[in-house]
């Protein structure tokens, strides 16, 4: 593109992937367990019945992914997002008037939706569709939304529950959600730069409008050994990046944390996982592929190594930091990897069936740390196995890029 004064348009997508991360995502994904006391005392019922919406909410998810990457490029992007953000705001404003837990698990379908097509998918596609350089930079600043979400939303819901109940603060949690970000999906985004008449960061200005996507066609990457090599890494890197997460609290009280550490060290891998997406972005970009495949596994093992010594300062602060970019080999890497592997020309397809694997992996991740912890009642056996999968995960991304089918695209 010609150089002038003017912000790369792209930029403002990312804005709004960014917005979307840290007002959608983040009260579906990281604030319920702000309200499970709350709602279950008041319902009469157990924490375990309330827990069960977000089951239904990530099974829904799984559902959705492959047909919202299919709909997104055949539909009025603006529409679609705006319609599946307001299927969030929504759900959350049906939370507050809710009599009793069935209604929370009606609507947690709508929050599924809203989840996987409203925010996932779509930051990932559009990003891909406006970016060829400093993709991994956007990606890392877009994706960075659901940390600093949690940084600053846990806060302030914990005090409007304890100040106005849980019920008005889902209201304002939907009105919030309304007011942030469907201004920027109404008016702003765009499916990709031919819509206004540009080209995508790094690609040389064109006069045709039909130009043709470099890529691969969904039907074709689901024949490929790459595809379903790069499904199996995902899976294992969601059991990798969530197993720990879901059980960090009870494993530094068993090996005789306190609860202040506990919670320093919830907060500082919170920062961490934003500086490790916005620096990991940046380095896939600059380092390669290749480089930080064996990065992020290194990450993963160190995390888990140092995890074992957490009670102490620096042990702790070592397995924040290094959690913090592992995690990205479940945030940046898989919509990083399956560009490169399969392209921009069904992209949207293709990432909402990786998507799909990408929420099976998370699922499982609560069941494995269950069945490993029950061999021996110890964690020791479950860090050794996730040590284990850390290995397998980065080979198996490797394998993926090492297969890659072969087509005519610039090389990312």
């Amino acid at each position: 593109m010609a150089k002038n004064n003017k912000m790369f348009y792209g930029w403002w997508i990312v804005i709004t992937a960014f917005m979307s991360m840290t007002f959608l995502f983040t009260p579906i994904v990281n604030l319920i367990s702000f309200f499970t006391d709350p709602v279950s005392q008041e319902l009469g019922i157990e924490r375990s019945q309330f827990s069960l919406y977000f089951t239904i909410v990530t099974l829904v998810g799984l559902v959705v992914a492959p047909i919202a990457g299919k709909i997104l490029k055949k539909v009025n992007i603006r529409v679609y997002m705006t319609v599946c953000t307001l299927l969030g705001a929504l759900s959350f404003v049906g939370f507050s008037f809710a009599s009793n837990i069935y209604v929370f698990y009606a609507l947690s379908v709508l929050q599924g939706i809203s989840l996987i097509a409203g925010s996932i998918v779509p930051s990932s596609v559009l990003i891909t569709n406006w970016f060829n350089e400093k993709r991994g930079l956007a990606l890392g600043i877009a994706l960075s939304g659901s940390g600093l979400g949690g940084i600053i939303l846990s806060p302030i819901v914990s005090s409007l529950i304890s100040s106005v109940g849980w019920r008005t603060t889902y209201l304002i949690i939907g009105i919030m959600i309304a007011v942030t970000i469907v201004p920027l999906t109404a008016f702003v985004v765009r499916f990709h730069p031919s819509d206004m008449g540009l080209t995508p960061l790094g690609q040389a200005p064109t006069k045709d409008k039909n130009q043709v996507l470099s890529g691969m066609n969904q039907k074709d990457v689901l024949r490929t050994p790459s595809f379903w090599i790069l499904c199996a890494a995902i899976i294992v890197t969601g059991i990798v990046a969530n197993t720990m997460i879901i059980n960090l609290a009870p494993f530094l009280t068993d090996i005789g944390a306190t609860s202040s550490r506990a919670a320093f060290l919830l907060s500082l891998g919170s920062a961490m996982v934003i500086v490790g997406k916005l620096l990991v972005g940046r380095m896939f970009d600059k380092m390669g592929l290749t480089l930080m495949i064996i990065f992020l596994g290194i990450c993963n093992v160190l995390s888990f190594v140092f995890l074992r010594h957490a009670d102490g300062q620096i042990a702790g602060i070592l397995y924040a930091t290094f959690t913090g970019f592992g995690a990205t080999a479940l945030t940046i890497a898989p919509s990083y990897i399956t560009a490169y592997l399969f392209g921009e020309k069904d992209f949207s397809s293709i990432f909402g069936t990786v998507s799909m694997f990408s929420s099976l992996g998370t699922a499982l991740s609560a069941v494995f740390g269950g069945v490993v912890y029950g061999i021996n009642n110890s964690y020791g056996l479950v860090l050794t196995v996730l040590i284990v999968l850390s290995c397998v995960s980065a080979a198996l991304y490797f394998l993926a890029a090492k297969t890659k089918p072969k087509y005519e695209s610039a090389s990312l």
